[in-house]
């Protein structure tokens, strides 16, 4: 096993992620769940750095020629599901705020319409 200078400082970052969504789960900004799959994530890259051939394994049992490749495309669909959830999230924040608005603006009217002469 021959680490470049490239696969170091991803294992570095690796642990400084770890560390830190064990510090947010500690700290309860985040939940055990994400804690778990970004620890999970990191984990997983980590052992892909360490032991490069995983990766070609995987890429034979999903049926794809380079480990690189099913790497890549692993990343790539994960994204993907990250991006799908952080649109559902701004969404339901979208809705939650235009709601707010309207029973803001429902009590203001009702507390000018009280003063009126």
């Amino acid at each position: 096993m021959k680490l470049t200078i490239l696969g170091v400082l991803i294992l570095i970052f690796g642990a400084f992620a770890i560390s830190r969504a064990a510090l947010r789960f500690r700290g309860r900004e985040i939940s055990l769940a994400n804690a778990i799959f970004w620890i999970t994530i990191w984990i997983v890259i980590m052992i892909a750095i360490l032991f490069p051939d995983t990766t070609v394994e995987l890429a034979r049992v999903i049926g794809i020629g380079r480990g690189t490749d099913s790497a890549f495309l692993i990343s790539i669909l994960l994204l993907f599901y990250l991006v799908f959830r952080i649109y559902v999230k701004m969404d339901n924040v979208d809705k939650d705020v235009t709601e707010l608005s309207k029973k803001i603006s429902q009590e203001f009217h009702m507390q000018n319409k009280d003063k009126k002469p």
